[in-house]
């Protein structure tokens, strides 16, 4: 072991002696230790630049996620479209099941005629259309005829229109022969889902 640092020392102290007596051999390493202490300060330097690019480009996704907490813009139209969805909803008719919606049709159908007083009145519900999750227009048409009375067709025209719920007339025939009779195609517009409200009537 003591042979080793004796060696050592040897070759230490030679070293020495060469880098004291040779000018080229102390340039030279100069060089080495400037290029290595410059590439240093260039890698240096990168690295914080691109820590710096890092630190900016957080700060700016931190500052519009901020700015978007703070905005009520969005909350507030959900608030709106909920109101309007509601009151489109509170026009149409409601019911449980398809078999309760027809039912409430023929049921204020025969109330309105007798009303209006339209003579030999025949009133045709037909299947609910639709009455199913996820449908856009659950509806019920139905076929209305009658003895033609410009009183009682007026009538029954204005509780038609004037309903609190939708009802839509998709056409309406006169015809002039030995009896004059009308004859209304009409539909019921329905909301109808897994969550639907009780049955209304207007």
């Amino acid at each position: 072991m003591r042979g080793f640092w004796n060696s050592a020392r040897l070759q230490w102290g030679l070293l020495l002696q060469r880098w004291q007596e040779q000018a080229s051999l102390r340039m030279s390493g100069w060089a080495v230790l400037a290029l290595a202490v410059a590439n240093l300060i260039v890698l240096c330097s990168d690295w914080k630049s691109a820590q710096a690019l890092e630190c900016a480009r957080a700060a700016l996704e931190l500052k519009k996620t901020q700015a978007l907490a703070q905005q009520s813009y969005w909350p507030e139209r959900a608030l709106q479209a909920d109101d309007r969805l509601a009151q489109y909803r509170s026009h149409l008719w409601t019911a449980q099941s398809a078999s309760g919606a027809r039912a409430d049709v023929q049921a204020w159908l025969d109330v309105e005629v007798k009303k209006a007083g339209l003579q030999e009145a025949r009133v045709n519900v037909q299947d609910p259309s639709d009455f199913s999750d996820g449908k856009p227009d659950p509806h019920i048409e139905v076929q209305l005829r009658g003895r033609f009375d410009p009183d009682s067709y007026g009538k029954l025209l204005l509780a038609l229109e004037g309903s609190s719920h939708w009802i839509s007339i998709d056409s309406a025939e006169l015809s002039n022969g030995l009896s004059p009779s009308i004859n209304l195609q009409i539909s019921f517009h329905f909301y109808f889902g897994s969550a639907a409200p009780a049955s209304s009537r207007s």
